[in-house]
């Protein structure tokens, strides 16, 4: 008797134990199944089952199906991206006798208050507002103090006037010491000193302590700082130092801008998906980045009908140096034209546009989640200030 009931005792034990494993299993075999595929009511097939009446007779009336569960709509791309939060203006209305356009002036809040811009009929959400203040306060903390200058530059959100924003530049410039930070704080003075030199408002506080020849020694080689020292001397009618600037650019090695610079510095701050139509518009603004002008080079080198086989022989390397080290399809397209100038071979002008044909291409669509597209914009901003738009075009050994 005893070992009967010793063997009943162990196999109710190890039914005990088997019976939660079996349980487990049946838990993970269900969550590893493949998906019951939806059908449609109208187009598949239904399956028939035999059923059964209260009297036992069998019928053919097809089983119903059980409903299977639909998945939970989510939020709308534009929601999920941040494009709802963003502020919408009027379109352009010309006017029908002038065909001047036309923008409403804004309209004030209730509370009798404007805080809108010219032509909003809807100002951004809170969603659009605290992104753009995430992003300024991501670029005023990054250890890069290029970063830092872009955020005192745009200024995201908060409408410091022009002049202080300068001035905050200058500050950047002289305390950084970056060859990045001191070209945007110069190419930002170079408008008020113009208009100083015209009589109109004085430059921001600082412009004065910035030259074209720190620059070229905080970025050595480079022709961009000559560029606007060549402008300058002829706004002061300065022959011997606009010389000396062309002979400086036509000795330098590689011609960068970095146009791509501050809206690469904005793309590469991390951001949520909701936050992304705040980012690729500050991006967008970046873009705005100053450019050094091209009128006194290209008045400099007209033609070389002047007589002055020095000028000459100095513009034809001026326009080797763009046409191959440029970083802009602009300053490519400067070095095409002084070429066609002396030659009268337009084939380096053919062959800018067909690159720039090739960098302007759109990126291919390659992410096809709801914010691919401004995840593609703002990674194509940081490929284009990594390799430059002729860069992105052609081969570098190609071009070089």
């Amino acid at each position: 008797m005893v070992e009967p009931r010793r063997r009943s005792i162990v196999a109710l034990l190890l039914l005990a134990c088997a019976l939660p494993l079996a349980g487990w299993w049946a838990v993970q075999a269900r969550r590893a199944a493949p998906p019951v595929p939806a059908h449609d009511a109208a187009t598949s097939p239904r399956r028939v089952v035999p059923t059964t009446t209260a009297t036992g007779i069998a019928t053919g009336i097809p089983a119903p199906r059980p409903a299977l569960p639909l998945p939970a709509p989510g939020p709308p791309a534009a929601a999920r991206c941040g494009e709802d939060q963003q502020a919408t203006y009027q379109a352009a209305r010309p006017d029908p006798v002038d065909g001047a356009i036309h923008v409403e002036p804004p309209v004030p809040d209730p509370d009798g208050v404007v805080r809108r811009l010219p032509g909003e009929t809807r100002p951004a959400g809170a969603g659009y507002t605290g992104a753009m203040r995430r992003l300024d306060a991501a670029l005023r903390a990054s250890a890069d103090p290029f970063d830092r200058a872009v955020a005192d530059w745009l200024d995201l959100g908060q409408l410091t006037p022009p002049a202080l924003r300068t001035a905050a530049l200058v500050l950047d410039a002289v305390a950084a010491d970056d060859a990045r930070v001191y070209g945007l704080a110069y190419a930002a003075c170079h408008p008020w000193l113009a208009s100083a030199a015209d009589g109109a408002a004085s430059p921001p506080d600082g412009c004065a302590r910035l030259s074209a020849g720190r620059w070229a020694e905080l970025d050595p080689g480079n022709a961009t700082p000559w560029i606007w020292a060549l402008d300058d001397a002829d706004r002061r009618g300065d022959a011997p130092a606009a010389r000396e600037a062309l002979r400086r650019i036509a000795a330098a090695s590689r011609m960068d801008v970095h146009g791509y610079a501050g809206a690469a510095a904005v793309a590469r701050v991390p951001a949520a998906d909701a936050d992304l139509a705040a980012q690729t518009t500050a991006a967008m603004q970046a873009l705005a980045f100053p450019l050094p002008p091209a009128s006194s080079l290209t008045t400099h080198c007209r033609a070389p009908a002047a007589g002055d086989a020095d000028l000459d022989a100095t513009c034809a390397r001026i326009a080797t140096l763009l046409y191959r080290r440029a970083d802009s399809p602009i300053w490519r397209a400067v070095g095409g034209a002084l070429h066609r100038l002396a030659t009268g071979d337009a084939g380096w002008l053919d062959r800018i546009h067909r690159d720039q044909a090739v960098a302007s291409a759109p990126p291919p669509a390659d992410d096809a989640t709801p914010c691919g597209g401004a995840r593609a914009l703002l990674r194509r901003f940081v490929l284009l200030d990594a390799t430059g738009e002729p860069g992105l075009a052609r081969p570098a050994a190609g071009a070089r």
